[in-house]
């Protein structure tokens, strides 16, 4: 009688590690995400080559899922976008990132480009091509 609940208990105890192990792992991949604003400015020199300055990153809000991350992103560009306008500078729109035009700079055109990054990526660090 003994040797069948130790059995018995060895399998349960086996289960149990799986289910944990699984849990574990689902956790690990389930990152959180970070919103970022990404600000930059562009200007076409007198070769007709298009000059590129980063200006800042700054972090918005973080969010426990991607699709939330996504959807904030999206508001924030609306939102950003209805500012500029609202004020009269000319502006676009495409996607999350919005364009504006500059005055009293060599870079004639702005661009803010909200982002969503993994929270265990920072993106004013990551090698960018």
């Amino acid at each position: 009688m003994r040797l069948p609940r130790i059995g018995t208990l060895l399998v349960a105890f086996a289960g149990i590690v799986s289910l944990t192990a699984s849990h574990v792992t689902a956790a690990l991949a389930e990152s959180g995400w970070v919103l970022w604003v990404h600000a930059y400015e562009v200007f076409v020199d007198g070769n007709e080559n298009q000059q590129r300055r980063n200006v800042s990153w700054k972090r918005v809000t973080a969010v426990a899922a991607r699709t939330d991350c996504d959807d904030r992103r999206m508001r924030e560009a609306r939102a950003e976008f209805d500012l500029l306008t609202g004020k009269g500078v000319g502006a676009t729109l495409t996607g999350s990132e919005v364009g504006f035009d500059q005055r009293n700079t060599r870079f004639k055109r702005g661009y803010r480009s909200f982002e969503c990054w993994p929270d265990t990526v920072d993106p004013t660090k990551a090698k960018r091509e």
